[in-house]
C-alpha cells in the first residue's frame, strides 16, 4: 500500500503510530503526558546580518517523531510528483521550491537565474514562525492531494507545532513549510508568468528574475526617496499577504547585471558560483585548522 493511501485510510491515534513505526502508548505520552518543558531545548545562535535565532530543539524521541514524519511526507510528496507527471500544477510544485527537497538544493535554484539582466531577491518575515497550529492543520484536511481525517490531521499539527507553529530546530518544519508555501508558489508562478519573469523559492528566500529591458512594476518598484533602492510591488505585496505570509523589509534587493548577483548564497552573473571571499575563508579556516587544530567561525570569533 502507498503511503498516502495509509494516511488517507488512517482514522485514529492507533493507526498514525502504526504509520509512523510507534507504539500507541509511546506516541499518546509524547503527545498528551510529557510537558513541553521537556520535549524542546531552546537555544539562540547567532545571525550573520546581527542578532539571534531562536531554536527549539527537540529530545531525542520526538525528534525520531518528527524525523519519521518528514520522511513520510517527503515519500508522499514523491509519489503525488510521479502520479501526477501530465498535471502542471503538480510539475509547479517540484520544480519552483528547491529548499528541504531531494535531489535539489541551492544550486539547483540559483541556476534558474543565471545570466540575467535584473535579479531580485526578497525574505519572508519569521517563515517557520507565521505557520501555526491552525494552518498546519487545516492544510492537511483540505488541500486535495491528502485530504486527511480531522483526528489524523490534528495528530500530525501537534507532533510538528511547538507554542503554536513550526519551531526552528524540528526535522518536520521544513517539509510542512513547503506544503503550506505551495499556496504562494501557485500565485507567484503565475504572476511571473504574465510578466516575463523567472520565479522560485528556497525556504523563506523568494527570487524573480528576467532580461526584460525594464522589471516589472508588480513585483518591484524603485522607490520615490532613492531609486537605488527598489521595494516589493503592490501585486507581489498582496499576494504574498493573501497567501499568509509577510515581506521582510530590511531583505529586499535589486541586483544588476553590471554588479554582482546572487542567489541563495552563489554568483549567477555567467555561471552558478561561489563568492571568492568564500574560497579565500575556507582556505583560511583549514590552514589554521592544520596549523593549529582548531578554527572558529569569524562570527564567533567576534563573541570570544
Amino acid at each position: 500500500m502507498s503511503a498516502l493511501k495509509k494516511l488517507r485510510d488512517a482514522e485514529s491515534i492507533a493507526d498514525v503510530a502504526s504509520i509512523l513505526g510507534f507504539r500507541t502508548k509511546a506516541l499518546s505520552y509524547i503527545l498528551y503526558v510529557q510537558p513541553d518543558s521537556l520535549k524542546y531545548k531552546e537555544f539562540d545562535i547567532p545571525k550573520k546580518s546581527g542578532g539571534v535565532r531562536r531554536i527549539a530543539a527537540p529530545q531525542s524521541r520526538l525528534k525520531l517523531l518528527q524525523k519519521r514524519l518528514a520522511d513520510l511526507l517527503q515519500d508522499c510528496l514523491d509519489e503525488i510528483n510521479g502520479d501526477s507527471a501530465s498535471d502542471n500544477q503538480a510539475k509547479t510544485f517540484s520544480q519552483v521550491s528547491h529548499g528541504f527537497k531531494r535531489k535539489l538544493s541551492i544550486r539547483t535554484n540559483a541556476r534558474k537565474h543565471r545570466n540575467r539582466r535584473y535579479v531580485f531577491n526578497i525574505d519572508l518575515t519569521d517563515f517557520f514562525g507565521s505557520i501555526n497550529f491552525g494552518r498546519v492543520r487545516g492544510f492537511f484536511i483540505k488541500d486535495k492531494r491528502f485530504r486527511l481525517n480531522s483526528k489524523v490531521a490534528t495528530i500530525f499539527a501537534q507532533i510538528a507545532c511547538f507554542k503554536k507553529s513550526l519551531p526552528q530546530g524540528s526535522p518536520c518544519s521544513p517539509v510542512i513549510s513547503n506544503l503550506i508555501g505551495n499556496i504562494l508558489d501557485t500565485h507567484l508562478v503565475r504572476l511571473a508568468a504574465r510578466t516575463g519573469c523567472t520565479y522560485t523559492r528556497y525556504a523563506d528566500d523568494l527570487t524573480f528574475s528576467t532580461n526584460k529591458r525594464c522589471f516589472p512594476r508588480s513585483i518591484a518598484i524603485q522607490s520615490d526617496d532613492d531609486n537605488h533602492v527598489w521595494i516589493p510591488g503592490p501585486e507581489l505585496l498582496r499576494l504574498v499577504n493573501q497567501s499568509g505570509f509577510e515581506i521582510n523589509p530590511k531583505k529586499t534587493r535589486m541586483q544588476y547585471h553590471s554588479s554582482r548577483q546572487e542567489v541563495t548564497g552563489l554568483v549567477v552573473n555567467k555561471k552558478v558560483n561561489i563568492r571568492r571571499e568564500y574560497r579565500h575563508n575556507v582556505r583560511a579556516m583549514a590552514h589554521r585548522l592544520f596549523t593549529k587544530g582548531s578554527f572558529l567561525l569569524p562570527i564567533y570569533e567576534k563573541m570570544k
